[in-house]
């Protein structure tokens, strides 16, 4: 008897709850390494000074990326900056602002998020796809498009839609002549 009242007393106990260590991994000054499961001939790496990997979301978060690049069959074909990027669990990147350099072509994008989206690098359909995008060539010439899709290898692109806007700037110059 005085085993089972002991029993019921422990039972009728209020519970402690227990403290749930944050499941955050922090890490610094990383070199991460992305081999997209859509994209098999692409390896993708990352240095950051700082990275967060959250195992509840499998993403990982990494903070002001001076050396990103995509390197297809031992050769870059573009190379990223950006201060924010989110690695999704199906290696997709995201961010708010995200700069890449197209290395063939040699032409900047200048990726910007807009009306609540944000810049999407799409493993899947090997497309940037960009709500706001600068696109800048050697020349310096310059061409802004909104709502943009532009393929990996640069390509295939398509800009615009309903509302969307698109311009551009251009240097043009002849001999003995300034630049307009």
């Amino acid at each position: 008897m005085a085993v089972i009242a002991t029993l019921v007393v422990l039972a009728l106990l209020p519970q402690h709850p227990r403290a749930v260590p944050n499941a955050t991994i922090d890490l610094h000054h990383v070199t991460v390494a992305l081999y997209p499961q859509a994209d098999p001939k692409a390896v993708w790496s990352f240095e950051a000074p700082d990275a967060q990997y959250d195992p509840d979301k499998q993403d990982t978060t990494l903070r002001d990326i001076q050396d990103g690049r995509r390197v297809v069959n031992g050769k870059t074909d573009f190379t990223l900056a950006s201060n924010r990027i989110v690695i999704d669990s199906n290696d997709n990147l995201h961010g708010e602002h995200i700069q890449a350099h197209l290395v063939s072509e040699d032409v900047n994008l200048d990726m910007v998020g807009a009306h609540g989206r944000q810049v999407l690098i799409d493993q899947r359909s090997g497309q940037f796809e960009v709500p706001r995008v600068t696109v800048t060539d050697p020349d310096k010439n310059t061409i802004v498009f909104e709502d943009m899709r532009i393929g990996f290898d640069f390509t295939t692109f398509q800009a615009g839609g309903p509302g969307t806007v698109g311009y551009g700037e251009f240097v043009v110059s002849s001999p003995g002549k300034e630049s307009r």
